[in-house]
């Protein structure tokens, strides 16, 4: 199940991006050729994202065309 390997680069990459800011969504374009299960993808995002910045936050895919597979985009909270 390489989802697992994706789930972490994307948790440490946006992780990464997010700093200190607690992530509320991120955004993936997944594209049919993409070689990618969306819902082992969603189950492992939850495992990984434990005690991250990324906990709690939701993951949605959005449909891309041919092997697509990137993230979109991610929201974070303000800073207070």
């Amino acid at each position: 199940m390489h989802e697992l390997g994706l789930t972490r680069n994307i948790v440490a990459i946006v992780g990464e991006h997010a700093g200190s800011r607690r992530v509320r969504r991120v955004c993936l374009a997944v594209g049919p050729l993409a070689c990618v299960e969306r819902e082992a993808l969603s189950f492992c995002f939850d495992i990984v994202a434990e005690g991250t910045a990324l906990e709690g936050a939701a993951l949605e895919f959005l449909d891309a065309e041919g092997d697509v597979f990137m993230i979109k985009n991610f929201e974070v909270e303000e800073a207070a």
